[in-house]
Parts: C-alpha cells; sequence; structure tokens
C-alpha cells in the first residue's frame, strides 16, 4: 500500500503546480468486461500506442502503463482528451469488474440475494462499490482530488435476469447518489455507454437487454449532469458481446465526444 501511495504522489506531483489555475481532470471508468476491455494493445493502430504526455492511467489506484496488454476504451478516451485539454493534466481512474451485476456496485452489499441468484461473477468480485471506494482513498489519501465524471460501461449482466433488469434505473442512480456523497464530489457528471449484446449469443442470453437499455436511456431524464451514447455499430468478437479491439477504439473516442459538452469543451479543445 506505501508503494502503491508513493507511485501515485510521484505521478501527481506536477499537478500541485495546476490545481490554483486549473485541478486535474480526474475521471472513474467503471462497470464490467467492456469496460475492462478485450482488446489487444499490439491490434492498436500506430496512432494510438504512444501514452499523450498529460494523461496517466490509474488501475483500482496502481499506476499503470497506457497501451500495453488486454486494452478497453482509456487508450483513445486519454488521446482525445488530451487533443482537446492539451495542457490539463487528466487521470484516468479505472475499477472495473468483468461479469458483475449491480449488485455489487451498490453501497449496500447484498451477498444474501447475489448467492439466492447464483451470481457467479458477482460472488467472485466481492463488494465492488466498496473496493473502489477504498482504492480511490488510498491514491488519494488527502480527500483534496474529487472525480469530475464517472465513465459507465456495464448492464449487460442485468439483461440476463429479469428482476435486476428491471431494477436497473434505480440500482444506477443509487451508485451515482452514492459515490456523489461519498468521494465529496456532488457535481460528479456521469457518462453512460448503452449495452448491446445480441439476445442470444455464442455465450450467453441477453433476453432483457432492450429493459436495461430503456432504463439506460431514462437516467439523463432524471440527472441534468448525466447523459447515455449508444454504441450500436461497434464491431465485436465472435462472442457479440465483447468490443474487439477496433470496438474498444470506437467506445473510447464515444466516450469523450459525450463528455467533452458536459464539460463545456468541445471535441477541438474550444471552450464552449
Amino acid at each position: 500500500m506505501k508503494t502503491t501511495i508513493l507511485l501515485t504522489a510521484l505521478l501527481l506531483a506536477p499537478l500541485t503546480a495546476l490545481r490554483s489555475a486549473e485541478p486535474p481532470l480526474v475521471l472513474i471508468l467503471s462497470g464490467q468486461s467492456n469496460m475492462a476491455g478485450q482488446g489487444q494493445a499490439a491490434q492498436l493502430s500506430p496512432e494510438w500506442r504512444t501514452p499523450p504526455a498529460n494523461v496517466t492511467l490509474m488501475k483500482w489506484g496502481s499506476p499503470q502503463p497506457l497501451a500495453t496488454g488486454q486494452v478497453g476504451p482509456e487508450v483513445t478516451l486519454a488521446h482525445a482528451l488530451s487533443r482537446a485539454m492539451p495542457g490539463r493534466q487528466i487521470v484516468l481512474f479505472k475499477a472495473a469488474h468483468g461479469g458483475t451485476s449491480q449488485l455489487v456496485w451498490q453501497h449496500e452489499h447484498d451477498r444474501a440475494r447475489i448467492d439466492r441468484l447464483n451470481l457467479g461473477h458477482d460472488q467472485r468480485a466481492g463488494h465492488a462499490y466498496a473496493q473502489l471506494v477504498a482504492a480511490w482513498k488510498t491514491a488519494f489519501p488527502n480527500g483534496d482530488i474529487k472525480p469530475t465524471a464517472l465513465l459507465w460501461m456495464q448492464g449487460e449482466s442485468d439483461a440476463r435476469v429479469p428482476e435486476l433488469a428491471k431494477e436497473y434505473q434505480q440500482n444506477v442512480s443509487n451508485l451515482i447518489a452514492s459515490l456523489r456523497r461519498d468521494l465529496d464530489a456532488p457535481q460528479m457528471k456521469v457518462v453512460i455507454a448503452e449495452v448491446n449484446p445480441a439476445k442470444v449469443t455464442p455465450v450467453s442470453p441477453f433476453p432483457f437487454v432492450d429493459e436495461v437499455r430503456a432504463a439506460q436511456r431514462a437516467i439523463p431524464g432524471k440527472d441534468p449532469l448525466a447523459i447515455c451514447f449508444s454504441t450500436d455499430g461497434l464491431t465485436k468478437a465472435p462472442d457479440q458481446v465483447h468490443y474487439d479491439t477496433a470496438g474498444q477504439q470506437g467506445l473510447g473516442l464515444r466516450f469523450a465526444e459525450a463528455l467533452l459538452p458536459l464539460l463545456g469543451t468541445d471535441t477541438r479543445g474550444q471552450r464552449q
């Protein structure tokens, strides 16, 4: 833990001078496997392979290289944000668990319900919400760094269980409210990527995906700081669930395109 704190402090040391003028842009990237990412860094387009100098990636609070091994939307997101805000320090705080439902991302961890529904990924993941908050507070122990936005890519697992699909809008709203409260970030913005697995795939059925998508689209109507965007058309692996490398490149760019207007910045880096 001491090593993680030291590394984080060293990485964020250049931010000290910026805080008085413009604080760092710190984003939480969270959700399940399509946020964790199954793209391959070796297959990235050449333009994405060199990390931007003003972007730091953290996974569960630990600094990590941006474009190595398996990658998610963070690579192209980092480049798009760096182009739009070249003079600003940007931190991507990634915390994702593959296969998880909303139940592990709630403030209160209902393990009995998880066991009743026999949700194996949830059982193995543990209380993801508590893990995220603990990792955040370890990475930023002084409490002076606040998340600017939550970028959320999750919902496939809830699309398999009728009662979870029915509750999805309320559960995500609860998650957002909890993070704003527990991280002292009442103005935290939220960008939600719609899920779009086929209802029948080689790996699993997702019979309630339409209900989950409708719930995701409804959240901005209740939360003026939230936006939802479509992931339709992004390419996938043969399992028809997970985005391939090209799909992840597109996903990161769509996250940036949705986020920048919320920040008052367009995709060319101009203040609106």
